[in-house]
């Protein structure tokens, strides 16, 4: 990056902040960016593709990322997996979950930083129309139904801590509340994680941890009684708590390089497992399966008896990770709807607030096992159309020189109608990822436990990349003009797509902002 970007006065160009300036400098950037951040953050047809000039340093999306890797919601995850398994079988079924996740993180994430593109308007691209509104869907939908939970929640918190009931009441008007970092963008999500949630999350579990380490290591042995969640479902579960499935809408203020977020993702990675193993350990030292009395015994434990502390803990980190939920879910909507004339993004996000209310009865108050379902729709239906325009970007080039420039947009009336063989491969992979969960609203899940299928969403993601390419090479022998059933858009010439080169605004840098 330059020393100093184009029309802007700050510049957090240093990828860790080292002095009260850089602070300072930090948020006069925020405050010079906050006006685009409000009217459209980069998603739009018009306005959508974040410009080099624009990216951010590796401290901000570190406090990000672990703001949605920590917090209560984690502690309940540990709760869940804590019946029937030791510690170190928790702290190893979370270490694999994390990993898988991560593996997958690091090329959304670079698919983000290389187009600095949203999820939902590469879909627009890539998918085409038709299959553009389908992803959106997925994307729109799924997330909404961690907004409801992570609501609930919150609200089970502040009951089990101050006994105040009207949970249904407070779940659903607080489910709506939470978009209101939404409404300042990419910019109000970041500040409120790395300036407020991220240092107060980090220093309790720290505490929390250790304290249990050290005082009460005797009670830590041995295998809890119940029954167990089998192994690979465990993992499965720790894949959803920790997927977002729409990296590329947060990471696309990065820096382009592959190997550039894994610091991220790892610092987030140790305070997920210090979570989900903490807990484990609350879980254990409590001697209870009461949600609430465990909450109780955490503040005594680790917070010194202080219920106004564990209040405010518990609302912001639900808030912050409600944040992430709401970002996706606006991004979708911002993809369908946000080329409209006179349309302003906080519309949308007005809109979205909706359905995190309704989405807030659904799976609290009428799915059976309502948490770990959506853990497993999200880990599945996401993540595999990432993975298919990953493999159409950076893989179809080397494989069968077709390459599809994604250095803009296009408006619907621009992109192609369908691409054929994305659609069925994102079918395919969803209703396979959704059968192998048994991840259906009818309680299917006790009837036919699905441990013998092993990691269900990683195996969902590989058969949709190699679904895809599959068809694609079908598609190359029987089609005569392969643009039509790839759904490129009308713009690109033929010239261009038969090509090895991975077309983006890095390897064709456009005008800075």
């Amino acid at each position: 990056m330059g020393s100093r970007r184009k029309g802007l006065q700050h510049n957090p160009s240093h990828e860790v902040v080292h002095d009260v300036e850089e602070l300072r400098e930090d948020l006069e950037f925020e405050r010079e960016v906050l006006d685009e951040s409000i009217r459209h953050d980069y998603s739009t047809s018009t306005i959508g593709i974040v410009p080099l000039t624009r990216r951010r340093p590796l401290w901000h999306f570190t406090g990000l990322w672990t703001t949605f890797a920590a917090g209560f919601s984690f502690l309940f995850l540990g709760f869940e997996l804590h019946d029937g398994r030791s510690l170190a079988s928790v702290a190893l079924i979370t270490a694999l979950g994390f990993g898988f996740y991560t593996a997958y993180a690091m090329f959304g994430a670079y698919l983000g930083s290389r187009t600095g593109q949203t999820h939902g308007l590469l879909t627009r691209s890539i998918f085409g129309v038709a299959g553009s509104w389908l992803v959106s869907a997925f994307v729109l939908a799924a997330p909404l139904g961690w907004v409801g939970f992570q609501a609930g929640l919150m609200v089970q918190i502040w009951d089990g801590l101050y006994g105040w009931g009207h949970v249904l009441a407070l779940t659903l008007i607080f489910a709506g509340v939470m978009i209101l970092n939404n409404l300042l963008g990419f910019t109000g999500i970041s500040v409120f994680a790395r300036y407020l949630v991220t240092p107060l999350i980090i220093l309790w579990v720290v505490y929390l941890v250790i304290k249990a380490a050290s005082t009460d290591s005797g009670s830590l042995g041995g295998t809890p009684s119940g029954t167990a969640i089998p192994f690979w479902l465990g993992v499965t579960a720790v894949i959803g708590f920790a997927m977002w499935g729409n990296e590329p809408d947060v990471w696309r203020f990065g820096k382009p390089s592959f190997w550039w977020p894994l610091p991220a993702f790892l610092f987030a990675g140790v305070f997920f497992l210090l979570f989900t193993t903490g807990g484990w350990m609350m879980a254990q030292l409590a001697q209870s399966s009461d949600f609430g009395e465990q909450v109780k015994f955490i503040t005594h434990y680790s917070l010194f008896g202080a219920l106004w502390l564990a209040w405010i803990l518990a609302t912001l980190s639900q808030f912050a990770i409600n944040d992430g939920n709401y970002y996706e879910s606006v991004n979708a909507g911002q993809n369908l709807v946000g080329g409209w004339r006179h349309w302003r993004r906080p519309y949308t996000a007005l809109i979205v607030a909706g359905g995190g209310v309704l989405a807030a009865w659904l799976v609290n108050y009428h799915f059976l096992n309502g948490w770990f379902k959506v853990a497993g729709f999200l880990a599945v239906s996401v993540p595999c159309a990432t993975v298919i325009m990953a493999v159409d970007h950076f893989v179809l080039p080397r494989l069968f020189r077709i390459s599809r420039p994604l250095t803009r947009v296009p408006s619907w009336s621009e992109a192609g109608a369908c691409n054929v063989p994305a659609v069925i491969a994102l079918l395919a992979a969803v209703v396979f990822g959704v059968i192998g969960l048994a991840d259906l609203p009818n309680g299917w899940i006790y009837a036919s436990a699905p441990n013998g299928w092993g990691p269900v969403p990683v195996e969902a993601w590989v058969l949709a990349g190699v679904v895809y390419v599959a068809c694609v090479a079908v598609a190359r022998s029987i089609v005569p003009r392969i643009r039509t059933v790839l759904g490129f858009a009308a713009y690109v010439p033929d010239a261009d797509i038969a090509s090895a080169l991975v077309v983006d605004i890095v390897s064709v840098p456009q005008p800075s902002a």
